[in-house]
């Protein structure tokens, strides 16, 4: 595979979002890499055993978990997009339990991963699975939690703005997904 551009990148993303996202102009001014591999992954993901309802609700958790308010506003459009009501999107954002057992038992799943960084007893296996949690699904949150490290983090250092589209289900966000009083690893969560 040839060496990627930041403009190869830009278009491809063009081709298949109708925008260049704000994290791809920001991370192509240094290296089109991270590009080419969310568009990759993106692409995979896809066709993967989650559904697009199921993978936004995932990636909710994960922009909640990363304190990523770019991430939050984007899936939270994604959702809404996939079928998600604006009530549970604004669970999902708040660390509620949802009425929804798949969605929840996915929410847990990544929650959990999250927090034990893949550390998965047999037990933690055992009742995700007895939940309907699959090796496949835990496989592809484990991708997707990378994605959402990539934006989050670029975002963390870059502050870089949620596209112009977004910017209604941005200020929706109010005051959540500031930067965190504490950085200092004690417990990836509280609650």
């Amino acid at each position: 595979m040839d060496k990627p551009s930041a403009a190869q990148m830009h278009e491809e993303a063009r081709r298949l979002y109708g925008v260049v996202p704000n994290f791809f102009k920001e991370t192509g001014a240094y290296t089109a890499a991270p590009a080419a591999v969310y568009l990759i992954a993106d692409e995979a993901l896809m066709n993967g055993v989650l559904s697009r309802r199921e993978q936004q609700a995932v990636l909710l958790e994960l922009a909640r978990i990363h304190d990523s308010r770019y991430d939050a506003a984007v899936h939270a459009r994604m959702a809404l997009d996939a079928g998600l009501s604006p009530t549970l999107v604004g669970q999902l954002l708040d660390g509620k339990a949802v009425d929804d057992t798949r969605l929840q038992a996915l929410v847990e799943a990544t929650h959990r991963s999250c927090e034990k960084r893949a550390w998965l007893t047999p037990d933690d296996i055992k009742q995700l699975r007895n939940q309907g949690v699959t090796r496949g699904d835990l496989y592809e949150i484990f991708a997707l939690t990378g994605m959402k490290k990539m934006t989050a983090f670029t975002h963390h250092i870059s502050n870089f703005a949620v596209e112009a589209p977004l910017k209604p289900i941005d200020d929706q966000l109010g005051n959540r997904f500031q930067k965190p009083k504490t950085t200092r690893r004690q417990r990836l969560f509280v609650g």
